[in-house]
């Protein structure tokens, strides 16, 4: 798939597929519970892991804590709060950004850039990343690889909710 130079936003959103609704929020043990109970969702992933990454052009290496759940209709990805990053709230719980896949995701990222969204996350060129656009949308782009390993958080999710239900 080749994407048109002039295409506008709605086209681009079109093309992808939304994988999930990104949160951040400030203790995350209260978050799940609160999210848990208000969805009626179940959190798998929640361990925090080191990760290297690129944010605002600086190459950074970060100690974050994530945690994915799914309903079946929506996904959903929790993270914990850290100060002067991206991932930055003063409420409890946030909405924080918007996760797409592309199978042509560096086109995707590319054609972003050429529509006035600053890459927040990952290097020029990467086939993957966080935009803002001027109005401060946050967008999340991702490849296969990325998806297939969100994918079984968000099946590892629905598994749990079905063993839960099928206990009671």
């Amino acid at each position: 798939m080749k994407w048109d130079k002039g295409a506008q936003m709605t086209e681009i959103t079109q093309q992808l597929q939304l994988v999930h609704t990104g949160l951040v929020c400030r203790d995350m043990e209260s978050a799940r519970a609160r999210l848990a109970m208000a969805l009626g969702i179940r959190w798998v992933g929640d361990d925090r892991e080191e990760w290297p990454l690129v944010i605002e052009g600086e190459s950074v290496r970060l100690s974050l804590r994530i945690a994915h759940a799914s309903n079946g209709q929506a996904n959903f990805e929790l993270i914990e709060a850290v100060p002067d990053t991206p991932w930055v709230t003063s409420e409890a719980i946030v909405q924080h950004h918007l996760c797409f896949h592309s199978p042509e995701s560096e086109e995707a990222c590319m054609q972003l850039e050429r529509q006035g969204f600053r890459r927040v996350m990952g290097q020029s060129g990467d086939p993957q990343g966080y935009f803002r656009d001027p109005a401060g949308l946050l967008i999340e782009i991702i490849g296969d690889n990325l998806l297939s390993y969100l994918n079984g958080f968000y099946q590892r999710s629905l598994e749990a909710g079905v063993q839960e239900t099928q206990a009671i």
